[in-house]
């Protein structure tokens, strides 16, 4: 049985990180000029997630099926600048699912528990990146009727 739950301190970090470098693999797939995985090290993504078990506002979600760590996201609460209208808004810096869960419900756990940490947090709005070419991701997120907000457009000088 998936359950998708706050990582805690009494959880294996290990696996989170071994997702995350996944996850990095990933988008070095997409674009390799912009990700170096093979010079990162734990010591450069932990620190994100232990700040995360204590944050009032952060958190790490995983996925859990019967105890193996299957996905994971990275949630935080940002302050926009005063010219915004909305004023406090969420963000996902990372989603992450293991290819062997994928299209099992996993990453709409996910996004169903992101959505319910914000809430929680008085938000009514979060916002997240993902590549162009991964499609099946982008799939998904219109399948729960998340809209696109803007472009990001990469050229060479």
């Amino acid at each position: 049985m998936i359950t998708v739950r706050r990582l805690g301190s009494g959880d294996d970090l290990s696996a989170v990180l071994k997702l995350c470098k996944e996850f990095f693999a990933e988008y070095q797939d997409h674009h390799p000029e912009f990700f170096d995985t093979d010079n990162l090290s734990d010591g450069d993504i932990s620190g994100r997630f232990r700040e995360s078990i204590e944050s009032e506002t952060s958190a790490t979600l995983i996925a859990l099926d019967d105890g193996e760590t299957v996905g994971y996201a990275s949630l935080s609460v940002r302050e926009q600048p005063q010219f915004y209208k909305v004023k406090r808004v969420g963000g996902i810096s990372a989603i992450m699912v293991v290819p062997a869960h994928r299209r099992r419900g996993v990453g709409t756990m996910i996004m169903q528990e992101a959505k319910r940490y914000f809430r929680e947090q008085g938000l009514k709005y979060f916002t997240f990146y993902t590549a162009v070419a991964n499609e099946p991701a982008i799939k998904l997120y219109k399948k729960l009727g998340i809209e696109p907000l803007h472009l990001s457009f990469l050229g060479e000088t």
